[in-house]
């Protein structure tokens, strides 16, 4: 089913807000569970844009345009040839929601335990919103 997953998109926009649509199977009705498909999905498409070439890594002007936002122009292949652990990665994505770093709205409502039961639908709409730490001194 097709879900609609909103991304903040880096650039010349702050804040701009982008929706991105993920392909998940069904069957995806705990928050484990999707935080399992999402990091899935991820890793597939990393995987995908590693095995690159030079050749096919050519950057059209709205790339350049949109990545000199950010203050780096690259062709985002990585050269050091080191690989994405599955379950390393799911297990940090679901201490990440655990430990309140990462948290996730699945139509507008915060889930709250990986355990939670969902109710993902076609065209669902998800947030995921990794939280910063704020550090500083009293004056």
């Amino acid at each position: 089913m097709r879900v609609k997953i909103n991304v903040k998109k880096i650039g010349k926009n702050r804040g701009a807000i982008e929706p991105v649509f993920y392909e998940y199977p069904e069957g995806v009705d705990t928050v484990e569970k999707l935080l399992r498909e999402t990091v899935r999905i991820n890793l597939e498409e990393f995987t995908k844009r590693r095995k690159r070439t030079e050749v096919e890594a050519v950057l059209s002007g709205e790339d350049i345009e949109e990545q000199a936002g950010t203050g780096k122009i690259s062709f985002g292949i990585a050269y050091d040839g080191r690989t994405a652990d599955f379950e390393n990665a799911v297990k940090n994505a679901c201490q990440c929601f655990e430990d309140g770093i990462a948290v996730i709205f699945l139509e507008g409502k915060r889930l709250e335990t990986l355990e939670e039961r969902i109710a993902l639908r076609e065209d669902s709409e998800l947030t995921f919103v990794r939280m910063t730490m704020l550090a500083g001194r009293m004056w």
